[in-house]
């Protein structure tokens, strides 16, 4: 072979030399490339012990606040609005002026029947006076008894106008009185429509009177719960409008007919509201204590997880974690009641849970 010829296949043989010593230190072939590849670190996870903490049973329920009375004010007569004495949120006093109406003829109306009760008192007491005379000459043989029977007719007509004129006068003075609407009970005003120079009919609502220093929850109860309430329950209230804030309760009513609409029984618990932070109409639940302390196996809150409608925990033994399908109960705080699927002191993680699998490898925080 000449020399041009051994140039042509020295060089490659040179390339593929390097190539292969700089894969050799570069890790591409031998132990180096396997010690690259590591198993990912363990998740690090807190866990707590499943125990039995105290539980009291509760019926929780949802509902509104009705005041302890509630009055709708409408007049009892036809009239204009002359004057509305109150505003929404007002506290009234019972017989305190809500609104009047214009009085102006009901004001001529008892003077017209006042005059004529006047007039039939005068004449009633003439034709008395008439009688007793006759009367008197009828025993002295002055007159006939005919006389005297047609005196004392006269006599009961005009006791009898008088009644009348005086059963005028006293209805005429009551639609008077009606023009002034009045508080029937002491509350706090509500819903008020009535406006100066509104012409009303009688029986027209033109405001509510809530009485609020106690008020009710009211609750509607399926008759699978009906067994375990009765009246004299105590109950926990709360509202969004208060978080953190607990109103005392005690169950009062009990409705004994179920609605035709649901088939649920209306209860009414009564609460004092002397502060008057609660109000017609605002949303409350409520739990109703319906037995004694019992202990119930629970674990935290944050153990609980839910994947397709059923509830799981993960428990872990010798750093190796396993999910468990459990049956839960009631929240109680910060704990969750387990009816079944777990084992007291079983060991449920709390953390990480998103991050976690069946069968993973984790590391228990210290």
């Amino acid at each position: 072979m000449n020399t041009a010829g051994l140039r042509r296949w020295a060089i490659p043989i040179v390339i593929i030399a390097l190539s292969l010593l700089a894969a050799k230190f570069s890790g591409i072939f031998g132990p180096t490339a396997e010690k690259a590849v590591t198993a990912p670190a363990g998740v690090t996870v807190t866990t707590a012990t499943a125990g039995y903490i105290a539980k009291i049973p509760k019926l929780t329920l949802t509902g509104s606040i009705e005041g302890e009375t509630s009055v709708l004010i409408s007049p009892k007569i036809a009239g204009r609005i002359e004057r509305v004495a109150v505003q929404d949120g007002q506290r009234v006093a019972a017989g305190q002026e809500l609104l009047t109406l214009e009085s102006v003829e009901l004001t001529n109306a008892v003077r017209v029947n006042s005059d004529a009760v006047s007039r039939a008192a005068a004449n009633y007491e003439n034709i008395k006076a008439d009688y007793n005379r006759y009367k008197t000459l009828y025993q002295q043989n002055a007159v006939s008894r005919q006389q005297l029977d047609s005196m004392e007719t006269r006599l009961k007509v005009a006791e009898t106008d008088l009644s009348s004129a005086n059963a005028g006068l006293s209805s005429s003075q009551q639609q008077y009185a009606y023009a002034s609407v009045l508080a029937p009970v002491a509350g706090v005003v509500a819903n008020k429509s009535a406006t100066i120079g509104q012409v009303v009919a009688p029986g027209q609502q033109l405001m509510t009177l809530e009485s609020i220093d106690q008020v009710y929850a009211v609750v509607n109860v399926e008759q699978k719960d009906m067994g375990v309430i009765k009246i004299g329950l105590p109950a926990e209230i709360t509202v969004d409008a208060y978080p953190g804030q607990v109103f005392g309760g005690t169950v009062q009513i009990l409705n004994p007919a179920a609605a035709a609409s649901n088939r649920m029984f209306r209860t009414k618990i009564l609460i004092a509201n002397g502060d008057y932070h609660l109000k017609p109409g605002m949303f409350i639940k409520a739990a109703i204590v319906t037995g004694g302390e019992t202990k119930v196996l629970a674990v935290p809150r944050s153990a609980i997880f839910q994947k397709q409608g059923l509830y799981y925990v993960y428990t872990v033994d010798a750093n190796t974690i396993k999910r468990r399908q459990v049956e839960t109960g009631d929240i109680l705080g910060d704990f969750l009641e387990i009816k079944a699927g777990l084992d007291e002191k079983s060991a449920v993680i709390t953390s990480n849970i998103a991050n976690l699998k069946d069968g993973d490898t984790v590391t228990l925080a210290r």
